[in-house]
Order: C-alpha cells, then structure tokens, then sequence
C-alpha cells in the first residue's frame, strides 16, 4: 500500500525530568517502533545527544530540544505505509508504553515515570476524523431541515433519510470485503453518500405523495404504483454512478489510496442503498403513516366526544 498521512509520538516526563532520563529509553523506543508492520523511516528528535549516543539508531549527528508544557521531551516520527494510520498509532502508543514499563522495571535506577502520548502529526489526523464525523451530522441534519421544507411534513423526512442507515451496511460490507480499513477517506466517502443516497428515496416518496394528493390513492396502493413507475429511473442513476466510482474502488488508478477507500465504500453504500430501499422504505413509510392516522384517529374522537358532551 502506499503511505498516508504522518506518524509522530512524543516521549516525556514530570516536570523534573532531564532529557537524560528521557533519553535512557531512546534504543528500546525506536525498536518498538521499527518492528511495527506499516511504519518505515523511524527517526528520534534527539539525534547522537549525550548520554544516548549509543543507542540511537538513526546516528544523524543532530538534535532538537522539544519541550512540552515547559517539560523536556523526545519526539519520534515516520513514515507510514499503510492506510490504517490511526490504528497504528493507537497500537504503536501501547506498544511503546509497554516497552517503556518493561525496561523500566528490569532497571530500578531509570526514572519509572516515563509516558508516551501523540505528536502534532497524529494529533492532526485524529481531529480531522473529528471534522468529518461533525461535518456528517450537520449535513444529515441539513438534508432533513430541506426535506421536511420541500415535502412540508416531519416525519416523512425521517422515512427518507432511513437510506441513508442502509448505505452504512453496504459500505461496512465493502470495506470487509475489500480488506480496507475506515479511515479518513472512508469517512469522506461516508460523507458524500449523504447528499448522493437520499435522492432515490425521494424520488420514490414524492410519486408516493403524488399519488395520495392526485390520485386519492390508499398507502399500499399509492407505494405500489411508485415503486413500478420509479423503478427504472432509480436504478438507472444508481448503477450510472456505481459504475462510475467503479474504477476508483478497485484501484486502478495507480497510488490514489484516498480514490480507493473512497470509491469502495460510495460504492457498496450505493448498492446496498439502492436495492434496500426499494424494499426497506416502502415499509417504514407505510408503518409511520399507519402510525399517523392511529394518532390523527385517537385526537379525532376526542374531539367528537368533547362536542358530544
């Protein structure tokens, strides 16, 4: 696979640590990391710094003092190479803790509170996943204020964005299928789906409220009809788009790793959209809107038994 994104971790102390003590555990530090399978190119901050000549082993001579919150600190970067970057750095932060313990423990004179935490890279890409899973429910949030607007009505909205809960398991399964993982394209992916699935359930709800206004159609006849009438438009624009992000989801454009996950999951969520909402919205609709007249039924002969009396 090729790389994506920055890797960095940051070792530091108390606040009466030296960069002495930190560096004590530079060898074992930039072991750990060089034996993680997607990490390449490991290097430490502090270069041939006294004390920890002999154990780094990136030997290039030079060194850069970081501090943290006015404590010393050592920095370690790489380059990663594979698209599970927030999962590798999450293994890799245990991992060296734990290599830190280790020595620790086998070394009484080594000061024992040594800790391990993100660097700015890795900061970085974890409150980016943050952005885009705000960024997806705002735009939920957006497409049903514009549905219920267009369609002047709440709850049919809902029935239309429960598409967009069906994209998510055809995405998941392609992602399974394909060995990728959910990371930052995945997660951008997930966010054009929100302005791309819900188009084939309001095409099919709109003729479905057509026909009960025009047509003075009952629910199940009114859902029938939609579906055989809007059957052909909706699969055309469906499959025109799969076979669209076809290509990008199988990867033949050589080194876009953002186009491969993105492509896989708008992919298997347009599939499983598609097809399941040809079944799975009718249903919903056709539950709230029994739902709706049960409610409008219980108002309606509490208003007849007030007039009664």
């Amino acid at each position: 696979e090729q790389g994506f994104g920055g890797f960095a971790l940051v070792v530091s102390g108390p606040e009466d640590v030296t960069l002495s003590e930190i560096a004590a555990y530079n060898g074992a530090v930039l072991e750990t990391l060089e034996d993680l399978d997607g990490l390449v190119n490991v290097d430490s901050s502090i270069g041939n710094f006294a004390g920890a000549a002999e154990q780094s082993q990136n030997g290039n001579g030079e060194t850069t003092y970081i501090r943290i919150d006015g404590v010393p600190a050592i920095q370690y970067t790489g380059e990663l190479e594979t698209s599970d970057t927030i999962g590798l750095t999450n293994t890799a932060l245990v991992d060296v803790q734990e290599a830190i313990d280790d020595l620790s423990d086998a070394n009484p004179d080594l000061n024992p509170n040594i800790v391990v935490q993100k660097g700015f890279e890795s900061e970085e890409q974890e409150e980016g996943l943050l952005q885009i899973l705000i960024s997806i429910g705002l735009a939920a949030l957006l497409v049903y204020g514009i549905l219920a607007i267009t369609f002047n009505h709440l709850i049919h909205p809902i029935t239309i964005m429960v598409s967009l809960l069906l994209s998510i398991v055809g995405a998941a399964v392609a992602l399974t299928v394909t060995g990728r993982v959910l990371g930052l394209s995945s997660m951008i992916g997930l966010l054009m789906l929100i302005g791309i699935v819900v188009t084939n359930a309001v095409v099919l709800l709109d003729r479905v409220q057509q026909n009960r206004r025009e047509k003075d159609m009952n629910t199940y006849d009114a859902l029938v009809e939609a579906g055989a009438v809007r059957l052909r438009p909706i699969l055309m624009t469906a499959i025109s788009t799969m076979m669209g992000v076809l290509p990008l989801a199988l990867g033949f454009t050589e080194g876009a790793i953002i186009a491969a996950e993105l492509g896989t999951v708008v992919f298997g969520g347009l599939v499983s959209s598609t097809f399941l909402t040809l079944l799975v919205v009718p249903v919903v609709y056709s539950l709230f809107d029994s739902a709706q007249q049960f409610v409008y039924g219980l108002i309606g002969r509490g208003k007849a038994k007030q007039t009664a009396a």
